[in-house]
């Protein structure tokens, strides 16, 4: 689902000067792989690490730099780039279990394990090079949409749902009952300790760990459903919404529509008075019942006065079962709306698919949505993805 594919890397600006750096430097032993040649001797294998290679189109990129042609992809081979080093055969190539470097030589083993060693430390060298161009051109490439956004909706989901259950059902918890008596047997002191309270203090603490999950599904959800809802890179900056608040990324998505700003409205209300505090190291807003004034002829008052009836810190138990289902009440209704007003934005969201931003990907979206058949174009880039993930090409 990425839309850069091989070669793209020599369009970007400084790109050949990079090359000719390479060329020069970290890459000079390399070179194009002779038609002529037969290579004959024994071929020898470094498998590179997820360490050495977390990021592979790299490595590629850095030899399409100096000249060198990317091929593929083929069965279980996402690309491979054949070339010499030091006058000996080599190929570099990204297989399904990672990616290798092979070296075909008359040379003893010893020493051609150490070459390959030696290409392994050159080419990762010249990635910072490739790093440099790419860091370079990234706030054009974000300003155009040239981005994939990887989707987390699936793994968030499931840190909320995780909290929102057992706020929902807490786990049991028995009375304790304590005494301590004297040698003689004499009752000295006793103590109660109700494990309803417990549960009840238990479950107000996950609904506070809920919210803070749902708003960070939220707002990862509304970043998502940019690509579908009119993103304009002319207007938007991909990196200012994925920067802002909730707030704004909800009015940008969603708009300001009456029904929106209702929704907007009641979830403000329940971040403020539940999670806000709690988030900001124990200070509501307005400080309510978390200062006290000393005010003559009156004493220590909260600042909120009786406004602080409101404020979780008023009684001794934050939230009833009530407040509680309250709040995942108002989250499904407004997860029901938000799919009932960008259906095939949740859909795709649903899918587990990353989201492309660019201007290919947006025209896709539009005409299948225009034409009526976007659920058979999910269902086609779901196959597509799993292709690409097990390299079946």
């Amino acid at each position: 689902m990425f839309a850069c594919n091989a070669g793209c890397m020599n369009s970007l600006p400084g790109a050949a000067e990079a090359g000719k750096h390479l060329q020069n430097t970290t890459l000079r032993d390399f070179g194009q792989p002779s038609e002529e040649h037969i290579s004959s001797g024994v071929t020898y294998r470094l498998q590179l690490s997820p360490h050495d290679a977390p990021v592979p189109p790299l490595l590629r990129s850095a030899l399409e730099l100096i000249g060198l042609k990317a091929y593929g992809p083929a069965e279980k081979i996402a690309w491979w780039v054949d070339f010499t080093f030091r006058g000996e055969q080599c190929q570099i190539a990204h297989q399904k279990f990672g990616v290798r470097i092979y070296l075909t030589t008359d040379s003893p083993e010893e020493s051609a394990q150490d070459l390959l060693t030696q290409i392994s430390k050159k080419l990762r060298s010249a990635v910072k090079t490739v790093e440099k161009v790419i860091l370079e051109a990234a706030p054009g490439l974000l300003g155009r949409g040239d981005a994939t956004v990887i989707n987390q909706h699936l793994s968030l989901e499931r840190a909320y749902q995780y909290f929102r259950e057992r706020a929902l059902a807490p786990i049991m918890i028995p009375d304790e009952h304590s005494e301590h008596r004297s040698p003689e047997g004499e009752l000295i002191s006793s103590s109660f300790a109700s494990g309803r309270r417990r549960m009840q203090i238990n479950a107000f603490h996950d609904m506070v760990a809920a919210i803070t999950a749902y708003l960070s599904l939220l707002e990862h959800d509304l970043v998502l459903a940019l690509a579908f809802t009119g993103f304009n890179p002319d207007i938007d900056d991909l990196t200012d919404v994925i920067g802002s608040r909730w707030g704004d990324k909800y009015d940008r998505v969603v708009g300001k529509g009456e029904e929106a700003a209702q929704y907007r409205a009641r979830l403000t209300a329940a971040v403020e008075r539940w999670r806000n505090p709690y988030s900001h190291g124990g200070f509501e807003k307005g400080h309510g019942a978390t200062i006290y004034l000393h005010t003559p002829g009156v004493g220590a008052v909260p600042v909120g006065l009786t406004g602080t009836r409101n404020s979780p810190l008023f009684s001794l138990f934050p939230a009833s079962e009530d407040d509680v289902a309250d709040v995942f009440t108002l989250f499904d209704e407004l997860d029901a709306w938000l799919n009932s007003k960008m259906t095939e934005a949740f859909m795709w969201i649903r899918s587990g698919l990353a989201v492309r931003f660019d201007k290919e990907f947006r025209s896709e979206v539009e005409e299948a949505q225009r034409e009526g058949w976007f659920p058979d174009y999910v269902d086609r880039a779901a196959d597509r993805q799993e292709l690409l993930d097990n390299m079946d090409f």
